[in-house]
């Protein structure tokens, strides 16, 4: 049995300066070249985000002339190896090859092993010049970490990679009103914090209270930054949403009529009529979109009534609250 993978957890402000001196590191010891890291974007075809958004993961190409990689797969190959003999150390999470027939294959940290897919796991399989990584949160923001533990394994790379810069929190720019951030305190962040179901409600804006409004922000189809600015002001004082009320009190599940008739699993990313009426059930947001705040509030609900907390409607959840 190997570690959890994560997965998406939630949205970045931007690049995060421990995964991107990994990539650059990859970059220089095995000769492919990075595709791209972070970006707010949704899956291929699918209404999840992509883990590019938490910014842990990123692509690194073979791809030859015109472009920089080695133009070979072979090359690829070596440092794949590499990543999963040495995941632990480097907290690789996931790596995804879109190379080989029929459709690819993924090393995954809860299984500590290959698989070759038998049918479509994601696009651009077979065939893709590129590999996919992800790492967990433990040092995606420890760029020193990387370098050590890189040097440690690999010895020096054959050119000189720096520290990529720690993200910096903007300050306010003139004439933004609010601009509330990390750091920000008093009775306009409690408003703040109670409007995105932060917890706890203090008036400290922490790394808590960023991530809540950074849900709120991906939900509301706003600038993901963590930053209370005129936008998302504007909007929260425009929108018919109601404020995130606190969980539902422990309740003794009661049959009452014929027994609801369970939907399938509903989870981040679910559309519908049955995601209102789960989000009227947790107190979300009823807008027929399981997003973060959902999942969120579905995470307290399940909490407070005894049940696995995963954030999924799935059959059980779905009994204790319509059975």
């Amino acid at each position: 049995m190997g570690r959890p993978y994560t997965g998406f957890d939630v949205i970045a402000g931007g690049k995060r300066a421990g995964f991107e001196t990994f990539i650059d590191l990859l970059e220089a010891h095995f000769g492919l070249w990075n595709n791209g890291t972070f970006g707010v974007r949704k899956k291929r075809g699918k209404s999840s985000y992509s883990v590019h958004a938490t910014g842990r993961a990123g692509d690194l190409s073979w791809r030859g002339a015109p472009y920089r990689g080695p133009g070979n797969y072979e090359a690829a190959c070596k440092m794949m190896d590499f990543l999963a003999a040495n995941a632990d150390a480097l907290f690789v999470e996931a790596i995804f090859d879109y190379y080989p027939a029929p459709h690819g294959r993924g090393w995954k940290c809860d299984r500590a092993d290959w698989q070759v897919y038998s049918k479509p796991a994601f696009s651009g399989a077979p065939g893709g010049d590129w590999v996919h990584v992800e790492v967990s949160n433990d040092k995606a923001d420890d760029p020193q970490y990387y370098i050590d533990t890189m040097k440690r394994l690999l010895g020096e790379p054959p050119k000189a990679v720096a520290p990529a810069p720690a993200k910096k929190t903007p300050s306010a720019p003139p004439g933004k009103k609010p601009w509330l951030q990390v750091g920000s305190k008093g009775a306009a962040v409690k408003k703040v914090q109670e409007l995105v179901g932060a917890d706890p409600v203090d008036g400290d804006y922490g790394r808590k209270t960023e991530a809540a409004v950074k849900a709120y922000q991906a939900e509301h189809d706003l600038h993901v930054d963590g930053i209370w600015g005129p936008g998302s002001d504007k909007h929260a004082k425009n929108c018919t949403c109601k404020p995130a009320e606190p969980a539902p009190e422990p309740v003794a599940s009661t049959k009452i009529g014929t027994k609801a008739e369970f939907p399938g699993n509903m989870q981040r990313g679910s559309r519908g009529e049955h995601v209102k009426q789960v989000q009227s059930k947790v107190g979300a947001t009823p807008d027929g979109w399981f997003g973060p705040a959902t999942e969120r509030r579905v995470k307290e609900w399940q909490k407070a009534n005894g049940l696995t907390v995963d954030g999924v409607v799935g059959p059980k959840t779905f009994a204790a609250m319509f059975g």
